[in-house]
Parts: C-alpha cells; structure tokens; sequence
C-alpha cells in the first residue's frame, strides 16, 4: 500500500460554488470509481474536463482511470502532467470544489511516462513520491528497476519484425492468448467480440465474454476470417485458450464456472477434437481430482509435445508470491504426480504466468512481472537441462516486450516465428494478436514436424481408434498422437537426422509399420517451415517415406559424394581460474551470414551443432552485450578439450568465430604458451602492450598484456549511455565480501575509478563526464547498501570517486563498439 503524507484537515467549500449540476456529476463519477465502473467514471470525468480543463483534481481523476484501462494508458500523460503541476499537501478526495491534485499524482504521473518510454522523467517522478512516504518503498523501487531494465534492453533491440495479424483476427474487441498448432496452419485465440446473434453474451458490466476463435492458414499467406468454434466448447460465460497439442487434436481452455456453482473459481479443461466435433470439456485433472486446478486460481497451462508433462500456473500457498509456475509429469501408471514449483530460478515474488513448451521439449517461454522486465509482463525464455534444472532466465528483449503487458507467446518449430498478445498503438482494440519474425532464429533445439494425410485404399471411412507412433529405433521415447478419423491428418514432431519406427494401430493391431530417417539436408532444412509432408494408404505396402527413383538416386549419390558431421566443442571465459561460459545463445551461419542453426552452452559451456556439411565452413556467433563477456578473452575447445582459437573478432553486437570447419578437431591446437590472437580487440586500458615471439607460422604475433598498475577488485564495463550497476554482477559479491571481512579487523581504503568514453553522449545533460560521475556515484550507492545489508563495520571505511573521460579520440564511427568499449567502465580497488 502506498502511504502519503498529507494533512487531516478539512477544506472550506469555496465562497464561489459550483453549480448544482458541477457537484451532481462529481458525486457521481466518484461513486461509480468505487464501484469500479471505471468505463462510466471516465465518460463523467472527461464531460467535466470539458467544462474546467484546468482543474487538477478532474486532470488527476481522468489521469487515474485511464491508466486503470486496457489499451488507453498512454492517454493519461498529459492529464497527469497537469495535475502533477498543481498538487496540494490538504487533498480532500470527496470534495466537488477541489482543485488541486494529491501528492500520489506523482506517482500516476510517472507511471504514465513509463509507459510512454519517457523512462528518465519517470525516475525522477518515482523518486520525488518516494521522498513522501511514510512506509514501504518496495513498489516505487519496483517501478524504477523496470525504467532502468527499459533503458537497458532498448539499448539492444532485438532484430525482428513485429506484424498486427490484421482484421480477420483482431477486432476492435479485446483479441488475446493465440495459440497454434505445429505446423502452423489452425490459430486459436479468445476474443471479446459479440456474437453475430446479438448481445447476449456480455456481463453486468456490458462486457462481451470471452469466447474461443479459430482462423486458418491461407495457402499464400495470411488467415482466414476467425469463426466462433462453437458449442460444447464455448459457454454462456467466460472461456478462454489456454494450449493446444501440436497436432491440434487436444485443445485445453480455461472455463468460468460460475454459472454452475456460485463464487467459484474457473477451471482448466481439455476437449478432444472427434471428428469434425469438438468433446465436451473436461477437468484436466479428472482421473486426479485436484492436482491442477484447486480452489486457488490457475489461469494457464501447457503441455509437452510427449504429453507427459504439464506447466501450469497457480496462485496455490507455499508459492514464492502472485503466480507461480509448477509442473506435473504422467507416471507409469497413468496418474499424475504431485505438482512440484519450478523453483526461484523462474518464479519470483511477482507473478508468473502464460506457460509453452517449445516442441524442442527443452525450452519454456512464459510471462513474469519479476526477473528484469520493461514493465507489467513481460515475455522470457529458459532452457532446462539434462538433470532437469532450468538455466538462465533470458528476457526476450525490445521490441518484442514494451513498458506494458506482453504474454502468450507461442514459437514455430523452427525459432523463427511467434505469436503472442501485447498492447501496442496503432492496434485494432484493446489487445491484438502479432507475429513476430526473427532474422535470427531463436535458441530451440532442432526440431522438423512430420505432418500427412491417411486414407484407406478404397476411400472408406478410417477407424475411430487410430493411433499414429513415431519411436526412434533402439529408443523406447515412443510418442503416440491420434489420427483425426474424419480428415485422416495427422502430426508428429521429430528429430532430425534419426531413424523413426513409424507404426499405425486400429483396435490394438498394426496396420502399418515402417522406417523413416528424417535427414536434415534435403526434406528438413531446405523446406521453408521445417516441415516433411506425406501420405499414407493403409494396405499399400509401399514405402511412402522414400524418395521417387530419381530422387533417391540423387540423395544416394549426394550421400556418397557428402557425410555429414557434428561441430561439438566448449567456449570458456579465459579467467584465472578459466571458467566455462555457460548458457550462453549460439548461432550457427553459413559463409553467407544465413543462420542455419541456433543451440545454447551447457552449464559446462560445451555445445553441439548437427548434420553439417564437412566440406563447408561457418561462423560461430554469440552476443556481445553480455557483461560477463567484457573484457574477457574467449577460448574455443575441440570435442579432446584443446584450445583451437580465442577471441577472433567482434561485430557491433556480436562475438564472432570465423571460417570454423564442422569438425573442430580438424582446426590445429593452440599451444598455451604459444596462443595467437587472430584479429585481437584492441587493449584495455591500463595496460602495457608487449610482443613475444610466437610458433604459428613463425611469426611475432602474440600479444602479452600486464597491468601497468595494481589490478583492480572488481570492473564492470558498459554499453552506450548506461550507467547501472547491480549486486548481481559477476564478482560484485566477491568484492564485498572482501571488503566486509577487511573492515573487520582494520581500516581500508576504498577506491571508485569510473570512466566514460569520448564517443558523444545525448542522454546524459551533463555530456561524458557526468555520465562518468554518475557511473560512479551509483557504484558508490550500491557498494555501501550491499555493505551495510552485510553489516559491516562501516566506520573503518575511506571511500573515495573519481570520474574520467578517457580512450581515443572519437571518429564518428560508435559503430565500432570493440574500440571504445574497454573505456566504458567501473573499476573498484581495495587497499
């Protein structure tokens, strides 16, 4: 709760008032925000503004109610300005003839900047309300982090497209939670349209529900104008798409239940599509009443492509605050296990929400109002590992997430397209579905999706009970989908370059049974979609997976000519001790630049590419903002664990390792004494530059590089215009340790070395050196908070600042970030 200081007193009505009709209205917008009616309230508020546009308290009001809608926040800005401007300590909330604005409009006023990227001015506003509190300041920090996040990821927007799906799936009714089946071609969504029979679906608040939609993929692009899907699966109330299998048989929705029992929760659901008929739903958890939905709210869920594992949300006790994300997985038995928290790596105090499960089976994207979001939800990624334990949280960055909500994020099979609901100007109503398209696949494992059509040879009706099962032979991973028995379509997500029994089963016995490799050159990564379509006719003993004659001879003839091969290997941060650089983003590009592959570091920083063409080279690239990769020297192991390259060359955004064979093991090792540097980054500073006589080419190409002053405790290195540091930094909690057991026992002497460099800041009023004194004085901020969280004896601390501007003269090239980077930084040393 926000608590304010302000003044008991009552207000005098004003010698002058209002007109009856001025104080009727008034009462009455005020009645109608405290029965949360906020859609009258505003229409009351805006009518007034009409009369007395300079009057703060209708400006606050105004301001507020916008910021409480769904697509209109940004509205409230220039209400908020005004009442901002006219604030009073005496506020009198009930009274007509009130003028002024409470301080809180302070905080309203900031909120709206945030969400209208004017993150500086929000700070600032946020910081002036915090200075009013009597109490806890824990949401006005919230709000801040979510600036500085903002200003952070904006700094490196994510190179995609973002594309409003268009009228036949928005509306100018809130349109929401898109998802789709693998192989793209059926797009479920909710939408709060009314029905093409009237009003009669819209509650008390003269809302439409929440109905499901369908559209489908046209054969030349586009969608289908969306139809209502109908009984049994839409209800008089709210229901809403929660996940869909990848083969679109098994659709799982959330459904108000509250026009069967009064007061209670909505429930997560599953229908079956039989047919051309949709089942009636029910619970998910029917078999075992209870383990999902509870009499806390569960609002989404997922399943895996295997179908044994769920992920749903719930606001159940014993979370770590709001929504939290559990998972279930099916036992031996059939029955599902107890829900187990996916822990605080992915859940935080906030909520957790929106669950998928990539068809990789090893990636789960989801919405979170913690971690380092922009502000509301935002969408992020992590991948779990063998052991099942999830690795690093990665937000998905600008402009994919915005300063408001963004959820309901679904990825194609091959990283490169998703869809998702976020709130955005220019849209079609309050919320709209987007795809994005990114010019770099996303980190997902290699998947294709196995998609076709059964038919009997007579053209008869299929059995009802037929099951489609694809196991990758010597494996017993056999995953078992159902065959629509009215259309014969089936679906299966694979692996490419392995060997699959596929088998068809009616009344427990096999009709068919067949081998299929699904390679990745020809019929995987060279079909646009990653998909391998095929028809199958029960009886015809055919192999349907093999290629026509004179196709088979080419692949047979290309399978001589070319083996494929694995690039495994390690990427390790040259520190002392060397250290892996785990889960770290790869891609994978072929000498044009196209990406061909995408994959993510293990905890050990090793890393596999498949199926490549040994006679071909390609470019290794990983993103360079990340602060645990400045200034550190890379080393790129073989699958023996040798050295075989470190650090090779640095794009604006991106590390990269250039001309790389598919073997590793073919490139030749870097002797430790003799490592050469191949296109080094130019030195950081403070530091004296030597040359040594190398064995590579018998060449004096080695650089040698040894501080010319004591080395300091910790650095933290920047991009443009940033100046934030944080206690999760990497070594930050060393350091303060350090210095924690130091003043225990003697006096010490602390010193903040900050630095910018000369390329031109337009942020920061105050040019490069008070971008450089505030670097660090926030360095200065953070060190002794942590200090004093840790009480330490702070009386035996001297810390000192100093601020520079330092490195080469600026040429108007800032594109080159690898020559002014080392000069951007925060250097700390204890003595």
């Amino acid at each position: 709760m926000l608590v304010i200081l302000n003044s008991e007193n009552l207000k005098a009505q004003p010698v002058n008032a209002a007109t009856e009709h001025w104080k009727k209205m008034f009462t009455q917008a005020n009645l109608m925000m405290g029965e949360h009616f906020y859609d009258s309230a505003l229409m009351t508020f805006t009518s007034m503004y009409k009369t007395d546009s300079a009057n703060a308290n209708v400006c606050y009001n105004i301001g507020q109610l916008y910021l409480l809608t769904t697509a209109y926040k940004s509205k409230s800005l220039p209400y908020l300005e005004k009442a901002a401007a006219h604030v009073t300590g005496n506020y009198h909330p009930d009274d007509a003839y009130e003028k002024d604005a409470p301080a809180i409009a302070y905080y309203y006023l900031a909120r709206a900047q945030h969400l209208n990227y004017k993150f500086d001015e929000a700070i600032q506003n946020f910081s002036r309300f915090k200075k009013l509190l009597t109490s806890d300041a824990d949401t006005i920090d919230y709000w801040i982090n979510c600036c500085n996040n903002a200003k952070d990821l904006m700094q490196y927007p994510v190179d995609c497209k973002i594309i409003n799906l268009g009228d036949s799936v928005n509306s100018p009714y809130p349109d929401f939670a898109p998802i789709i089946t693998a192989d793209e071609q059926e797009l479920f969504f909710t939408s709060c349209r009314p029905l093409m029979n009237g009003d009669s679906n819209r509650d008390l608040n003269k809302h439409y529900y929440e109905d499901i939609w369908i559209s489908y993929a046209k054969p030349g692009g586009g969608w289908t104008q969306a139809a209502n899907i109908g009984q049994p699966v839409n209800t008089p109330r709210n229901d809403k798409t929660i996940s869909v299998s990848p083969d679109g048989q098994q659709l799982i929705i959330y459904q108000d239940n509250s026009i069967f029992s009064e007061g209670a929760n909505g429930s997560l659901k599953v229908t079956y599509l039989r047919g051309t008929q949709w089942s009636y739903p029910e619970a998910i958890d029917s078999n075992d009443v209870g383990v999902v939905n509870s009499n806390s709210y569960e609002p989404s869920c997922c399943i895996s492509p295997d179908q044994r594992t769920i992920i749903f949300a719930s606001k159940r006790a014993g979370g770590f605050g709001g929504t939290d994300l559990y998972k279930i997985t099916i036992e031996s038995n059939g029955k599902w296990d107890d829900p187990v928290n996916l822990g605080s790596l992915v859940n935080t105090q906030y909520d957790e929400d929106a669950p998928f499960i990539h068809p990789d089976d090893s990636t789960l994207f989801f919405s979170s109002k913690g971690h380092n979001t922009m502000g509301g939800f935002d969408v992020f990624s992590a991948r779990e590992n063998a052991s099942g334990n999830w690795g690093k949280i990665k937000n998905l960055g600008y402009p994919v997430n915005s300063p408001d909500d963004d959820l309901y994020f679904y990825l194609s099979a091959d990283g490169r397209r998703a869809f998702y609901t976020s709130i955005r100007n220019g849209g079609s109503g309050e919320r709209d579905i987007y795809e994005v398209i990114f010019n770099k696949p996303l980190p997902v494992d290699q998947v294709a999706v196995l998609d076709g059509y059964i038919k009997n040879a007579d053209g008869s009706r299929l059995p009802n009970d037929l099951k489609i099962t694809a196991c990758p032979v010597g494996s017993n991973n056999a995953v078992t989908t159902g065959v629509n028995y009215a259309t014969g379509k089936f679906l299966q997500v694979m692996r490419p370059n392995t060997n699959y029994n596929i088998t068809i089963t009616t009344q427990g016995k096999t009709v068919f049974n067949q081998k299929f490799l699904l390679s990745s050159d020809s019929s995987y990564s060279s079909l646009a979609r990653a998909f391998f379509r095929s028809g199958i006719i029960l009886g015809d003993t055919t192999n349907v997976f093999a290629p026509k004659k004179k196709a088979a001879e080419a692949v047979v003839a290309k399978a001589r000519e070319v083996k494929t091969e694995n690039m495994t290997g390690k990427i390790l941060l040259n520190n002392s001790p060397i250290e892996p650089l785990s889960e770290m983003e790869l891609l994978l590009a072929d000498n044009g630049g196209r990406v061909i592959q995408t994959t993510a570091t293990g905890t050990n920083g090793a890393f596999t590419f498949t199926g490549l063409n040994p006679d071909s080279t390609y470019l290794l690239e990983f993103d360079a903002k990340e602060s645990k990769l400045r200034p550190k020297k890379l080393l790129l192991l073989n699958s023996n664990n040798k050295t075989v390259r470190n650090f090779d060359g640095l794009k604006r955004r991106t590390y990269c390792y250039h001309s790389l064979p598919a073997d590793l093991n073919k490139l030749p090792e870097i002797p430790e004494e003799n490592e050469v540097a191949v296109n080094p980054a130019p030195a950081p500073p403070d530091t004296i530059v030597t040359t040594v006589k190398g064995k590579a080419g018998g060449k004096e190409n080695r650089t040698k590089k040894t501080l010319a002053t004591s080395a300091p405790d910790f650095i933290r290195y920047f991009g443009y215009n940033t100046n934030a540091i944080s206690e999760q930094d990497d070594g930050f909690s060393a350091l303060i340790d350090k210095i924690t057991a130091a003043l225990a026992t003697d006096k010490v002497n602390v010193t903040i070395v900050a630095s910018a460099s000369k390329v031109p800041t337009h942020i920061f009023t105050k040019g490069n050196k008070g971008l450089a004194l505030d670097r660090a004085k926030l360095a200065e901020e953070v060190i002794k908070k942590a200090l004093n969280d840790k009480h330490a004896e702070m009386k035996n601390l001297n810390l000192r600042t100093e601020a520079k501007v330092s490195g080469p003269p600026y040429r108007h090239d800032a594109s080159d970030e690898s020559k002014y980077q080392w000069y951007q930084y925060v250097k700390v040393y204890i003595k």
